[in-house]
Parts: C-alpha cells; structure tokens; sequence
C-alpha cells in the first residue's frame, strides 16, 4: 500500500519503522544493508538528503555505536542500529547515541530497546503530523516554517541538555557500556 497524503509526505504506517521481526534474520552484505535502510527510511523527514554510505557505517563500527560485522556480514542487530542512528543523528551527536543506547542496553534486550524506540517514533510522528495539518490551515507559510524550525531547534536543545544532565554526569557507567554497543546479546 504505497499511498501518500496529497502533500506527497508519508501515511501514519508507512511512518512506521520496520518491527523487529520484519527486520530480515539472514545475514547481508554491506550494498544489502544499505539498500535496506534506505528503503525503510525513504521519505522519513531528513533522511534522503543525509542517506547513509558504506563510510558511515564503517565509521559507527570504528566509533563503536556499532558492532563490527561477523565476516563482512551485518544481522539483524546492526540493522537495528543502525535504523536508530539514522533517525537520531539529525539531533543528536554520534557520542550521545552510543551512550544513551548503551545505557537502555544495560537494563534490557537489543530487541526490546529496538520495539521501544519503534514506538516511541511512531507516536512522536503521529503527534508533529497532526501538528503539521493544523498548521498547514494557517495562511502564511513563513510563519509556519518559523514554527516548525523553532519547535525544531528547541526540541534538539532539550535533548541535548536532557543528555548532558542524564549521561554526562554519569558518564563512566555510560562509557563502560558503549564499549559494548551489543549489550553482549547476539
């Protein structure tokens, strides 16, 4: 079902990240997984101007947000992952990814934290879609961008400084745990 609204953005279940176990369980080579995360985040607000390349993963490997590849081959795990970098990496830096995701995979399962998420971002863009049409009824659009990128750069300075109260201050339990962006599951 590949309907769009009129104004060319994504319907509420196209929104959706990928659940868990819609995430393919065979291992993939490097061109399949990016092809993979560019089909589940097309049209996701941002994405296709960032997209992602063989060199960012590489680099999230070599920062340790993502666990290194078994014989050039990446699981559902990392694919898992990555989907959360791409998503958070327009408001959050590489460092506060790893420690934030570290730190929810102390408390539970990759798989839960990755449902969670999900969730989370499935509701967060229920609310800025609704959001979206009450605004789009208000005549003039300079004001509406306004809006928009003010809610935008206040939300990224709440999480920052959500991050920075939350993680910073605790950052020798947050860096033992990035050291291990697996959380020891498979």
């Amino acid at each position: 079902m590949e309907q769009t609204t009129g104004t060319g953005s994504k319907t509420e279940e196209e929104r959706r990240l990928p659940a868990w176990d819609r995430l393919p369980d065979i291992d993939l080579y490097m061109d399949q997984v990016l092809l993979l995360v560019d089909r589940s985040l097309r049209g996701f607000p941002g994405y296709e101007e960032r997209g992602l390349t063989a060199s960012m993963v590489n680099n999230y490997v070599k920062q340790g947000v993502l666990p290194s590849p078994v014989k050039k081959r990446y699981g559902r795990a990392h694919l898992a992952f990555l989907l959360i970098i791409c998503v958070l990496k327009p408001a959050l830096p590489i460092s506060a990814i790893k420690a934030v995701t570290a730190r929810q995979l102390q408390m539970r399962p990759l798989e839960q934290v990755y449902e969670d998420f999900r969730r989370i971002y499935g509701e967060t863009t229920e609310v800025v879609a609704a959001e979206r049409s009450r605004d789009a009824a208000e005549k003039d659009g300079a004001e509406d961008i306004w809006r928009a990128s003010l809610r935008a750069s206040a939300e990224q300075a709440l999480a920052m400084r959500l991050y920075r109260e939350r993680f910073e201050a605790d950052s020798g339990g947050a860096e033992a745990a990035a050291a291990d962006p697996g959380g020891g599951k498979k």
